[in-house]
């Protein structure tokens, strides 16, 4: 079984690619223009707080990585 910090951090990680492509969707970086998240302001708030969201699980997960080690 895996230890539930390597699991966060991966979380976290993929959280906050998934937030900054969401961002930059929704303001018009990348992605096609026939795309609903496109240049849309929604999505660029929507992708902020996922960013958000997974750099603090990413955050979890290295705090309790650094915990485990310091303990063992």
């Amino acid at each position: 079984m895996k230890p539930v910090f390597i699991l966060l951090t991966l979380i976290g990680i993929l959280l906050a690619l998934a937030g900054a492509v969401f961002t930059l969707q929704g303001s018009g970086v990348v992605g096609p223009q026939s795309s609903l998240m496109f240049d849309s302001a929604t999505w660029v708030y929507q992708g902020v707080v996922v960013a958000a969201i997974g750099l603090l699980t990413l955050s979890a997960g290295l705090v309790l990585g650094r915990k485990r080690k310091a303990t063992a």
